[in-house]
């Protein structure tokens, strides 16, 4: 059992963080009880700002809790937390939200899961920070398999244009190569530090873009401040595990888990708004995730002994 913990229990941890992000519902609740005005995009950009810049405070506070290190940071630290606030929070959701304006949410959840494959590749081909293997890649096919299975319907069209599809997947590069700095600097650095200072100045750069930009939000009351912590909650939690967890193991076993985000997304739309999910397209969709996650994570009797 303790064998198990010590070299699989991170699994649980990396389904967590996806089940986290994958409570989309929670966030539509946020947008209503806010209020904010979801025709246009530069209000949701100024709504993200003001949660990760509270959940960058929210991460500091945990760091001590979860690590038992202290929270300040230094000189070396100032150009990775740049870095990561520009990819992981400024850029990603910039180009995410610009792109959703114009994408049907069905064609965005697909898309936004194509970091899997860019982080894959990045990582093995680019920055050579891990070797290629035709498992991972096959895996990683599987994986955008059931993504595409799970989010084709009757209804469903894609196109590529620049301010639509391309901006999503343009969020999903810089989400990748957010992945890949997180596993290179956390290295050296307390990843959980380095997750609450790029939340807090990735997101004081989406709230001054999207004010300069006319972006606006309504007046809250107790409800929409209470949505608004939790949802700050759910992302500190949520990425201050995904870092350590980028610390801890390769890059491409971590990300594959990404996969799962669209299926917790429906679980959660099942659970609070009564959708229907179970049709054959969810149970294929959540094998061939599933089968894609452990081509990945699988090791040879062989090489683990050795």
């Amino acid at each position: 059992m303790k064998y198990f913990f010590k070299n699989h229990g991170w699994i649980l941890g990396a389904l967590l963080c996806t089940m986290l992000w994958g409570a989309s519902p929670t966030i539509k609740f946020g947008y209503e009880l806010f209020p904010v005005d979801m025709s246009g995009p530069y209000n949701i950009i100024l709504f993200a700002g003001i949660r990760f810049a509270g959940a960058g405070i929210m991460t500091l506070f945990l760091t001590k809790l979860l690590t038992g290190e202290s929270p300040k940071p230094n000189k070396s630290m100032a150009s990775p937390i740049a870095i990561l606030a520009l990819f992981q929070t400024a850029a990603q959701y910039i180009f995410l939200y610009l792109g959703l304006a114009v994408v049907p949410g069905s064609v965005g959840a697909m898309l936004t899961t194509t970091s899997v494959f860019f982080t894959v590749i990045l990582a093995t081909l680019i920055f050579k920070t891990e070797a290629f293997s035709n498992r991972k890649f096959l895996a990683t096919l599987l994986g955008l398999v059931g993504i595409i299975v799970l989010s084709v319907d009757e209804s469903f069209s894609l196109q590529f244009r620049l301010n639509g599809e391309i901006a999503v997947m343009m969020s999903a590069l810089m989400n990748a190569l957010a992945n890949i700095f997180m596993s290179k600097f956390s290295k050296k650095h307390n990843p959980m530090t380095l997750t609450g200072y790029q939340f807090l100045l990735g997101g004081l750069a989406l709230t001054i873009f999207a004010v300069l930009m006319g972006g606006k939000i309504g007046v809250p009351d107790i409800r929409g401040i209470t949505v608004m912590l939790v949802l700050m909650l759910i992302a500190s939690f949520a990425y201050g595990i995904w870092s350590m967890l980028l610390k801890m193991k390769p890059t491409s076993q971590v990300v594959i888990f990404i996969s799962f985000n669209p299926v917790f997304g429906a679980i959660f739309g099942w659970i609070l708004l009564n959708e229907d999910i179970w049709n054959w397209r969810f149970l294929a969709a959540l094998l061939l995730i599933s089968l894609g996650t452990f081509l990945v994570n699988y090791t040879p009797k062989k090489q683990e002994r050795a």
